[in-house]
This record gives C-alpha cells, structure tokens and sequence, in this order.
C-alpha cells in the first residue's frame, strides 16, 4: 500500500513538471492578466499603458482596465514584483532572444497586421516586440498561477476519492489533469484553474465538516471564504458557490434540528462568502467607483485607432447570457470542439456519478450533477460558448473536479469503457497542449498540422537554444507518460478488461464514429471578423487525423491491457455489489455518513493569426 502511494504521489510530481516545463504562446486573455499585473505593480488599475497588448479590456470612464476578475493578478502581483526586483525583465528578454536564435518562434510575431494596434506601424512593431521579450516572464507568473493551482486540485481530488474508491485516487487525479480541460489550461494564465480549485476547496471542506460527528461552524466559514474568493477569482463560480453553499446547510442533523440550525449554518457559510468578495468589492471601488461595477462594463469590441471604437461586447442579456439556445447546446457536446469529441471521459465520470448516488452517497452525488447541469445551462445561453479560440467550452471547467469525483466509480465498475475513453481523452488533450490550445480560425485541424512539421510549444529547453521541435518537447512527453504509467501502477491490480473487451472495444468505436464523422459534419461557427461574431463555418476536413491518431493509441493500450489482463489476478475486492446490497437494505433507514465503521463506496481569446 506504501509503495502503492508513492507511485501516486509521484504521478502528480511527474505531471506537475511537464506541466511546468511547457512555455506557453500569448493570446488575448494572458496578455490582459500580465497588463493588469504591471497596472497593480505600478499602483493603479489602469492599463492604460499597456492597453495595446490585450483585447480583452474594458473602456469605463476615459480609462482602460482589464476584463478580468481580480482575484488571480492580485495573487501575482507580489510574485510579479520579485521578479522584477531580480532582473526578471532582462532575464526573459534574453530567454526570448535565445530561443528565437535557437529556431523556435512561437513567440514571434511575424505578418504585421497594423489594425490590431491603431494603423499605426510604429505602435504594431514596438508592441509585438514587448509581447516577445515578457513571454517567459507569463510563464514564470504561470507557475504560479495554474501550474501549483492545477497540481492542489489534483492532490484534493485524489484525497477525496480515496474517501470514495480506496486506491484509485491517484488515478483518477491523473486522468482529471491529463484527459480533461485542466491539461491544457493548467499551462496558460487563465484565472479556470484557480478559481476551480477554490470552489472544488470549499466542497471537499464542506463535505469533511458534515462527515464529523458534532457540527463545527469555522469549517463552513472557511468554505464560505474559499467559495468567495473563487467568485473574486472567476466571476461564474457564483454558481457553484450557491450549490455548495445548500449542501453546506443541509446536513442531516441541522434539518432534524430545524429552522434555527439551518439558518445559523446559512448565515456562517454567507459570511465567509461575503468576507471572501470583500477583495473584489474593494478593487471595483477604487477602480471603477462603485462596488456594483464589473470589469465586464463597456467591454471593448473593436479597438479602431483609439483603442476603444466599439464597445459593449458582452453587453446582451446578463453580461452576454441569455436564454439558453438549442444549437449551442449541441456545440457543447457535438461539435468538433464539443466535450463527447475531445474529451468523452466526461461521459464515464456522469456514470459514475450515478453510481455513486447508488451507492448512498446522495447528497454528493446530487452537488455534483447540479453543479454539472447548472454550469451546462449557463454555457449554452453565453453568446461565446467555447470562450473563443479554446481547446474546447473553457466555461465548463469548474465542473469537471466535481465529476472526477464520480469518474473513480466508473473505474471500479467499468474500467474496460473508462479506459476506452480516457486514452483519446488524454490524446486530444495533450496533442493541444504541446502545439496551439488557443487555436485560430484552422479549428482542431491546427493540432495535427503543427504535430505533423514538429512545430511545438516552447518548452525550457527552447530557452536554451533547443528549438520547439521534438528534441524540446520530449521531454514534457516522457513526463506526461511516466504520470500515466505510475498512476495505474498506484492503483489495484484489477483485471481491468477480463470480460469487458467487448464493452471498451464497442465503446471506443462509438466515440470513433461520433468524433471522426458526426462532428465534422455537424461543425462549428467561426467567430471572428472585425466585430466579433459568427462569420460562417469552419472546415473540418482535417479534424479526422487527430480522431484516426486517438482511436489507434487506445486500440493498442487496450490491446496490451487485455493480454496482461488475462493473467492478471485482483488484488482487491470490488465493493460495488456488497455496497449496492447494503443501499437497498438500508432504503428506508439509510445510515449517516459520519457515524464510525460505516463502508464508504465508494474569445475570443486566442493568438492572433500572425503568431508562428
């Protein structure tokens, strides 16, 4: 067991570094939190300075600001102020000049394209210029930001699964960090990760507290802060934060309790979310004057020459949610960008939600479908469903912890069909984290392209004059391997596919057929033009070699899995059927979680075209 858990722990070691290794190309959104980093080092929330940079930006009041919550560049500031103090500037502009020299030119900016930057020539050489020389100091505040958030999310997950499936919380960890959205954006500065983390905090603590035998207040205070704090990190953690919030309430002996319990555990819980905004309300009023006043006010649209021709982008409905509309709904899913396209382990993690509903654990299971079923909702009434140029819909990213939670089910019970689509899940993802996660207008067909002429993300070595070619991203490769190979090592020795061969191979087909020729055809809007919106469709005819490249990695480690299945002999009981006896015993008088000895079953924003 020992050894078991040093494998585990070494698998989020190992995914943490090739994690950190990969330096990042700059698009809208970590230009905007870099601006807004150096407007706070400066003292002022202004960007004006810096306003070139970004897109993603406000006008309000004959200034510009960052369109991003606060939470994640004031956690930078400090971070970034250090760097600055040793030499950090001068430090990346000479990381960047080596790894230009070296060949690698992800971070060059090449055609001119003087429209983003004013018409104006001189404006558009000195800008691309800048953004060049501060790329490794985004990716040194990156470490910070979502390298070490992604691997605490990662930690938290595989505790709390160890709650739900002992040995298997390595595993699902992994299969979180490397086949879901968290892989890709664990290596870009967006404020997902952390805020994601933050919410998913103040679940696993709100979910400790009603384990204990006797209510204690201050841990729902403290989930109350880490649910507040998420809200200032990402404005739409609201959502979860209100979910949580009723699943912190309602402990069992509080309703039992009655009125007066609940609202003493209501009002502890809010006080910690109102303490936790505290810092969002103190940034809106030196910024903006009012506490009401967001960052998404007079979003701008089209820059022109001053900046700020147009603005109001997210102006429609609530900030650019409106009703919820059917075809994005279908995006969300089915698109070439779609999750049951790149990343159809989701499909696994909602059954083994259910099963853990099964399984007792009701009032979890239930936090974690409406969490998933609200954040779904939300998306598919947001005017930029997939947030953009986005490895796939960014927005639904706070849910997928929350699922994980059930994916470590699916494990125990299907492990045959959970392989099956955990190996394309994690080939998607990782193709779109070495080459171009924000993608252009080319769509997914951009992934395989750059594969294809070894076109990678810079990596540390490009620093050192390795190129971004494949002796420079070998090692994140090896890194994300070793993580894969050590996660299932640290779990049981199940006999994974004996008798579910059939199952994985069947399941594998279907997600073939769905990715290869459903979503093609079914397609995707192009967003982009000079006021952004959709212009037509994008072309997908390429889309299939990434498909093609999934289905023949899984077919070949289900291939492998399946002879040394054969042989293979359980080292431990699966507690699915003895537990699922004991649920239906227990229907009438169900025993409480908490009382000793009882069995647990358990963009807009992507680079512009001109980018290498």
């Amino acid at each position: 067991m020992a050894l078991r858990s040093r494998r585990g722990a070494l698998a989020l070691v190992a995914l943490g570094l090739g994690w950190a290794l990969v330096m990042q190309s700059l698009g809208w959104a970590q230009t905007s939190y870099y601006a807004f980093v150096k407007a706070l080092g400066a003292g002022t929330t202004k960007i004006d300075a810096y306003h070139w940079e970004t897109r993603d930006k406000s006008y309000i009041d004959g200034h510009f600001y960052s369109v991003k919550a606060p939470g994640l560049p004031l956690l930078l500031t400090p971070v970034s102020e250090v760097l600055d103090a040793a030499g950090g500037r001068t430090v990346a502009a000479d990381a960047a000049k080596r790894a230009k020299e070296g060949g690698a030119a992800q971070w060059s900016y090449r055609a001119l394209n003087v429209h983003a930057y004013g018409y104006d020539r001189a404006n558009a050489i000195a800008t691309k210029s800048r953004l060049e020389r501060q790329a490794p100091l985004v990716w040194a505040l990156g470490l910070v930001g979502t390298v070490i958030p992604a691997l605490l999310l990662l930690v938290l997950v595989r505790r709390r699964v160890e709650r739900v499936e002992p040995g298997l919380g390595a595993l699902t960890a992994v299969t979180l960090g490397g086949a879901t959205l968290i892989m890709p954006f664990a290596v870009n500065l967006f404020g997902h990760v952390l805020a994601t983390l933050l919410a998913f905090a103040a679940f696993a603590l709100a979910w400790h507290e009603r384990e204990r035998p006797t209510p204690r207040l201050v841990l729902l205070a403290l989930a109350g802060l880490l649910s507040g704090l998420a809200v200032t990190t990402e404005y739409p953690l609201a959502i979860a934060g209100a979910i949580v919030g009723l699943y912190a309430m309602l402990r069992p002996d509080a309703i039992t309790a009655g009125p007066r319990a609940l609202a003493a555990r209501a009002g502890t819980y809010a006080t910690g979310v109102i303490l936790g905004v505290v810092p969002l309300f103190v940034y809106n009023l030196v910024a903006f004057g009012s506490i009401t006043t967001l960052s998404y006010k007079n979003a701008v649209n089209e820059q022109g020459r001053t900046g700020h021709e147009t603005l109001g982008l997210n102006d429609g409905g609530f900030f650019g949610i409106g009703v919820p509309a059917p075809r994005q709904a279908l995006d969300l899913l089915i698109s070439p960008r779609g999750v049951l396209v790149l990343i159809p382990i989701i499909v696994m993690a909602c059954v083994g939600t259910w099963l853990l509903y099964r399984r007792g654990r009701r009032a979890e299971a239930s936090v974690i479908g409406a969490i998933a079923a609200a954040y779904y909702l939300y998306d598919t009434g947001y005017w930029l469903p997939m947030g953009g140029g986005s490895p796939g819909p960014r927005f639904l990213i706070p849910m997928l912890p929350f699922l994980a939670v059930g994916l470590a089910c699916a494990w125990r019970r299907y492990p045959g069909p959970t392989l099956a689509l955990a190996v394309p899940s994690a080939v998607t993802m990782v193709v779109a984290t070495i080459t171009m996660p924000l993608i252009g207008p080319g769509g997914t067909a951009t992934w395989m392209d750059r594969l294809e002429i070894a076109n990678f993300q810079h990596t540390f070595l490009s620093v050192l004059g390795l190129d971004n070619g494949w002796v420079a991203i070998a090692p994140v490769l090896l890194l994300f391997g070793a993580a894969a190979v050590l996660a299932a090592r640290s779990a049981p020795r199940l006999a994974l596919l004996r008798g579910q061969a059939r199952p994985a191979a069947l399941t594998l087909l279907a997600w073939g057929v769905l990715a290869g020729l459903v979503a093609p055809a079914y397609g995707e809007e192009e967003i982009s033009g000079a006021i952004v919106g959709p212009t037509g469709k994008i072309i997908h005819t390429a889309h299939q070699s990434l498909v093609v490249a999934a289905v023949l990695v899984a077919a070949l480690v289900l291939l492998v899995t399946i002879r040394r299945s054969a042989d293979a002999v359980d080292d431990e009981v699966p507690t699915d059927a003895a537990l699922e006896t004991q649920a239906r015993e227990r229907a009438r008088t169900p025993r409480l979680p908490w009382r000793p000895g009882e069995p647990i079953g358990v963009q807009h924003h992507r680079p512009d075209p001109e980018t290498a």
